[in-house]
C-alpha cells in the first residue's frame, strides 16, 4: 500500500523519491551546521524537504537537484540569501553569521 500524500509517511516518501538531490544536499548541510553548534530539524511538509532552525527562525531549502541552497525567515518565499551547494563550509558559515555571533565559531576538537 502506498501512503497517502499529506500524511507524514507520504510526505517523506515523496521527498525521498521525487527530490533525492535536495534531500542529500540538506543532510550534508545539516552535518556541516553541527560544527557551528546549529542543530536544525529536517521537515518534509507537503513533500518539500527543508531544514528548520530554531522555532522557525530560519528555513533552508535546496533546489530539486541539490545544486543550490536558499534560506530565509519565510519558508520557500523570497530567500534572504542563496548559495551554490558545492561549498558547504562557506554556506554553513554564512547561515551561522545570519543567526548571530554565538553561532559563528565552529567547535574545535581537543
Amino acid at each position: 500500500m502506498i501512503p497517502s500524500y499529506g500524511t507524514p509517511v507520504g510526505d517523506r516518501l515523496s521527498a525521498a523519491t521525487w527530490r533525492p538531490g535536495a534531500v542529500t544536499a540538506l543532510q550534508r548541510l545539516r552535518t556541516e551546521l553541527h560544527t557551528h553548534r546549529i542543530y536544525p530539524a529536517i521537515a518534509y511538509d507537503e513533500g518539500q524537504p527543508r531544514l528548520v532552525i530554531g522555532d522557525d527562525t530560519l528555513t533552508v531549502w535546496a533546489d530539486r537537484e541539490g545544486m543550490s541552497f536558499c534560506w530565509g525567515t519565510v519558508d520557500l518565499e523570497q530567500p534572504a540569501d542563496h548559495a551554490p551547494a558545492d561549498d558547504l563550509p562557506q554556506v554553513a558559515r554564512r547561515i551561522a553569521e545570519q543567526l548571530g555571533d554565538h553561532y559563528t565559531e565552529p567547535d574545535i576538537p581537543p
